[in-house]
């Protein structure tokens, strides 16, 4: 019996047909999977970013509340007046703690630090440390009561005060050795006037001034 040639090409070719669909087939599967592998991994990149993230903003959260509770704890309340091209004062309170001095140096920082040479700034500084340790280890001021620093600062001169509760006592240098008032010594050295005054209300308040214009001597060699 003779085969139909017709019909054998025709069956080659549904054969070759269906192996080609398979073929196709197979390659859309692959691909498939690989785009789902592909999403699977974005899926997981994206939740440990969203993870991440929540974990930055509780972390952020947490650093705005240390950052809002130091300010409230060394210059809770802080005031700036005069705010002009020729005169600025600013005005900070914070508690007469071991961290004072340290609180009164940054506030002289940022308060000068655009403002002045760097050897005014490096003056101010000190001065601020010394006026305020003063104020810490003699001023009468307990964890009730602030201690009040301005800094004053114009095309002239630099003005820096701190204010405390106590009314008695001298304030006055001392020789070295002499039992307390060395400090004092620094800030006289440091300064082109200084001295202090009793406040109405209660209290002293000691400033320090250093001119601007005739200050021409490092630190480090006066």
């Amino acid at each position: 019996m003779t085969a139909d040639p017709q019909a054998a090409r025709n069956g080659r070719a549904a054969v070759a047909f269906r192996r080609g669909a398979r073929s196709e087939l197979d390659v859309i599967r692959a691909t498939c999977r690989r785009q789902a592998g592909v999403i699977d991994t974005l899926g997981g990149a994206i939740s440990a970013f969203r993870a991440g993230a929540t974990a930055l903003k509780a972390e952020n959260a947490e650093l705005r509340a240390d950052n809002e509770r130091m300010r409230e704890r060394h210059g809770g309340r802080f005031r700036r007046s005069g705010a002009s091209d020729d005169a600025r004062l600013t005005e900070v309170s914070f508690l007469p703690d071991l961290q004072a001095p340290t609180a009164a140096r940054a506030i002289v920082t940022r308060e000068l630090r655009d403002r002045v040479a760097a050897m005014v700034l490096e003056r101010a500084q000190l001065l601020a440390s010394e006026l305020t340790t003063n104020s810490v280890r003699h001023g009468a001021a307990t964890g009730d009561t602030e201690l009040v620093f301005r800094v004053e600062v114009s095309n002239q001169m630099v003005r820096l005060e701190i204010q405390d509760p106590g009314h008695d006592g001298a304030i006055a240098p001392r020789p070295p050795g002499g039992g307390g008032g060395f400090g004092l010594n620094i800030v006289q050295t440091l300064s082109e006037r200084w001295g202090f005054e009793r406040v109405a209300t209660g209290g002293t308040r000691v400033w320090a001034q250093i001119a601007l214009e005739s200050l021409t001597t490092p630190l480090s060699t006066a």
